[in-house]
């Protein structure tokens, strides 16, 4: 499947219409690269994958179990990928 999965990925519009990465850039990779279980490459691919799944599950988890506290736990798991989105970023357009 992951070898399906990586003969199939998406060609990013962003990249393909302007020349540079967008925010997201890397995290087809990255994911390949979890299923693959090299946690190493997918940091390097794309740093906030693992927060955004982290994200995913505490929202799917706070709409089953309705947690009082789960919508603030959300929240800031929200702000933590967002705010290593925006700094993996400003990285690479530094770097590029």
């Amino acid at each position: 499947m992951v070898d399906w999965l990586e003969a199939h990925m998406l060609t990013c519009p962003i990249k393909s219409t302007f020349g540079m990465e967008c925010p997201g850039c890397g995290m087809q990779r990255a994911f390949i690269a979890l299923l693959r279980g090299d946690v190493s490459g997918s940091l390097h691919y794309h740093a906030a994958l693992i927060p955004f799944l982290l994200t995913l599950t505490a929202l799917v988890w706070q709409l089953w179990a309705k947690h009082p506290k789960g919508g603030f736990v959300g929240m800031w798991l929200f702000v933590l990928t967002s705010a290593i989105t925006f700094g993996q970023f400003i990285y690479r357009v530094t770097t590029w």
